[in-house]
Formats: C-alpha cells, sequence, structure tokens
C-alpha cells in the first residue's frame, strides 16, 4: 500500500514540520473495500457479510527501503454472506464506519467470495511504502 490518505498526509506534514501537533495511533486496523479505495474514501465492506476490521500489527521500517510490513498474519472472515474485495486501508480506530483512514490500495488481485470463506493476509503480505 504506496498510497496515504488525506487525513495522514496532514497529520505527517504537521508532524515533521511542526505546523501543529500530530497524534500517534494507539492501534491500526486493517479492513476490505468493495470498492476502489481513494484518500478520501475507503469504499468500506459493511458489516452485513460478517465483516470487521482487524488489528494490524507492524514492525520497524525497514531503511533505506522506506517500507513496513505486517509481523502477524490476518484472517478477515468466514464471511457470512457472498461478496467482493477490491482493496485493503489501515484505520486508526476499529468500528466500520468511523475513525480515520490511514492508508489504502488495491489489491494485486481482487476476490470474489462466498459464505464460509476466508480471506488471509499471510505475515509480511501487507506493506506500506513511501516511495
Amino acid at each position: 500500500m504506496a498510497a496515504i490518505s488525506a487525513y495522514l498526509e496532514k497529520a505527517y506534514l504537521d508532524w515533521c514540520l511542526g505546523g501543529a501537533a500530530a497524534t500517534q495511533p494507539t492501534n491500526r486496523w486493517a479492513g476490505l473495500a468493495v470498492g476502489t479505495p481513494t484518500s478520501v474514501s475507503g469504499s468500506e465492506m459493511g458489516t452485513a457479510t460478517g465483516y470487521s476490521r482487524l488489528t494490524a500489527l507492524f514492525g520497524a521500517a525497514a531503511s533505506p527501503a522506506g517500507s513496513a510490513s505486517i509481523t502477524a498474519a490476518m484472517t478477515f472472515g468466514p464471511f457470512s454472506s457472498a461478496g467482493s474485495a477490491i482493496g485493503v486501508h489501515l484505520w486508526d480506530g476499529s468500528p466500520v464506519g468511523s475513525s480515520n483512514m490511514l492508508w489504502y490500495g488495491t489489491l494485486q488481485t481482487a476476490r470474489t467470495f462466498i459464505a464460509g470463506d476466508t480471506l488471509i493476509f499471510s505475515a509480511g503480505a501487507l506493506t506500506c511504502t513511501l516511495t
């Protein structure tokens, strides 16, 4: 995921350049997008499919690569009904439909699922970059 949300762009600039205080999120939550996410819209999947956000644990950033990856697998589902996922995003809160989107991107391959399916991101499979 190389795309930074409008919210995180402002927070980073405020923190880096000293324009205002920026608060570091205490947790990061991963979510799924049913449409292509943008810097201002996550197009987040609704809870009707049994979906909920998951805690995303990241290791220290790699240097000089400018990237950080998840350190633990994340399993979405099992889903309670059919649906699809096109993208993924990170949030600073867990409730669907609330909190601030931090990062976003599209999946290499969109996923269509039926009731009972899961979508797994293995450790290292989700990476945020500044390039």
